[in-house]
């Protein structure tokens, strides 16, 4: 494929956004133990990533929305200074509340990194060389998927942690001054309306059902105030159901879950969604914190997961051709199903190599659901429903990760907070325990008596075995999920469709 002068400089320009967008999200699954170990707040540990996820999911219908009506380079730009913004400032958090709020800032801006890219790629090419940049496109996230948790451990090992925000600062701006001088697009009106009500309505449900699921890992779901803040999110939910109902262009089109397989892939996206970012949020912990590895040795097992990922999306494409779109999906979530009984039988002394042998089932698993999900959604729907399916299958997975995070990082909370107030439990006999992040700070660590190191490594050990728990109940109700689906095989020419439509 050649490009020619006058798309080289934007094309470049959109690559290295990917890259960095992708590399946001990658990269911190390796840094995040050490920066709760520096800042403190364990209790706080899912809130990092649901932040993050939250603001930059529901923020993405609202882009798309909006790039339509008053162009792409503008918000674009828009959307690159305030993800700058918000990774200068995460350097800059001296607590881990800080660092939460900076992340939901960064999030507000990668909500229009990736969606404007593609759409703007989709803007200079045309015909077989669309395919062909999106298939680019798909090659610069794989990359960064893999080097990002490398990177991580780089950066931590030989600098300090805010440089992993601090990095994106030089390439943003670099990245938004090129853009903004090479790309051309022409002013056009477009009839949108925009669903602000449901995008506030949904933001604020699904961030006050965080808040209730977080707290009540410490306070108990019985306690008046999480009682309360779950009926708020219910009628926030309600109400953001009812204006979708009636809005002529919702947000979130609920129409499309009269599908019966439209409706099983979303949900099973829900499941999918929950078992990638709880495995990049928890596995890195536990290697770090009860384990007691290197970065470099979580960047290990988190690249694993990656590449084993490119994998498994080989794998199931061609599952596709020779079986059908329920078997495909059985494999995928089997073998993350298998992968889950693996991460709830880890213990502190397990070798780092069956770790990541976890890791490769679990990326393999991941990659064969991922894909048949997709494939399914782009084959089933007509060509004028296409984008608004694989959007809202997007959508549903990044919801579900948020959401299940969170119901883990509750689940994490109760758990350390019961063991180190209860006096009979592991650490008994150790005397009064520091405080649990000194496990995750190698300085600290390193100066922490045996017994108390044994002590701290076993009540986050508990917490995490868990997390692991009901990882491994999560990939189960996707099992069953997928039983549901036809057993109707896709055929070669409806793979081929959808591939291009894909920009595969």
């Amino acid at each position: 494929m050649r490009i020619t002068d006058a798309k080289l400089a934007p094309t470049l320009a959109m690559l290295v956004a990917i890259f960095v967008g992708a590399m946001d999200i990658s990269i911190m699954s390796t840094v995040m133990p050490t920066i709760v170990g520096e800042l403190g707040g364990l209790t706080l540990y899912s809130w990092s990533f649901s932040a993050y996820l939250l603001t930059s999911t529901t923020t993405v219908p609202l882009y798309g929305r909006l790039a339509d009506l008053y162009g792409r380079k503008p918000m674009f730009l828009t959307g690159m200074t305030i993800f700058v913004i918000g990774s200068l400032l995460c350097g800059l958090a001296r607590s881990m509340e800080q660092l939460i709020a900076f992340r939901a800032l960064q999030g507000l801006g990668a909500g229009g990194l990736l969606p404007i890219t593609i759409t703007i790629a989709g803007d200079l090419f045309q015909g077989e060389e669309r395919a062909k940049i999106q298939g680019y496109i798909s090659a610069v996230w794989g990359l960064a998927a893999i080097l990002g948790p490398l990177v991580g451990s780089l950066i931590v090992t030989r600098a300090a942690w805010p440089w992993v925000f601090w990095i994106n600062v030089p390439i943003g701006v670099t990245t938004a001054t090129i853009l903004a001088l090479t790309l051309r697009e022409r002013a056009q009106t477009h009839a949108v309306q925009i669903d602000y009500g449901g995008a506030i309505l949904l933001t604020a449900g699904i961030a006050v059902l965080l808040f209730a699921l977080v707290d009540s890992g410490q306070a108990g779901l019985g306690a008046a105030h999480i009682v309360l803040l779950f009926l708020l999110a219910a009628g926030l939910l309600a109400g953001f159901v009812w204006v979708e109902r009636r809005v002529p262009q919702p947000i979130l089109p609920l129409g499309l879950f009269r599908h019966r397989v439209l409706t099983l892939t979303n949900l099973g996206a829900l499941v999918l969604g929950g078992c990638i970012y709880s495995s990049s949020a928890y596995l890195p912990l536990f290697v770090q914190g009860v384990q007691g590895g290197s970065q470099f040795q979580v960047a290990l097992v988190s690249a694993s997961i990656s590449v084993a990922w490119t994998m498994g999306s080989i794998v199931g494409s061609r599952l596709l051709l020779r079986a059908s779109m329920r078997a495909a999906s059985l494999v995928g979530l089997g073998l993350v199903s298998v992968a889950s009984v693996g991460l709830v039988r880890l213990q502190p002394e397990t070798p780092l190599y069956l770790v990541m042998l976890v890791g490769l089932v679990l990326g393999l698993g991941l990659g064969v659901t991922s894909t048949t999900f997709i494939v399914v959604v782009q084959t089933v729907v007509a060509w004028e429903q296409r984008g608004l399916a694989t959007a809202l299958q997007q959508f549903c997975r990044a919801i579900g990760g948020t959401l299940w995070v969170s119901i883990q990082g509750a689940a994490l909370s109760a758990a350390v907070t019961g063991a180190l107030a209860s006096s009979s439990g592991p650490t008994a006999g150790t005397g009064r325990l520091p405080d649990i992040n000194a496990i995750l700070d190698p300085g600290l660590r390193a100066m922490l008596p045996a017994e108390q190191l044994g002590a701290l490594a076993s009540v986050l050990g508990g917490g995490l075995h868990q997390v692991f728990v009901l990882y491994l109940l999560l990939a189960l109700i996707g099992v069953v999920l997928a039983a549901f689906l036809p057993p109707r095989p896709l055929t070669a020419r409806a793979l081929e469709q959808a591939a291009v439509a894909r920009g595969e």
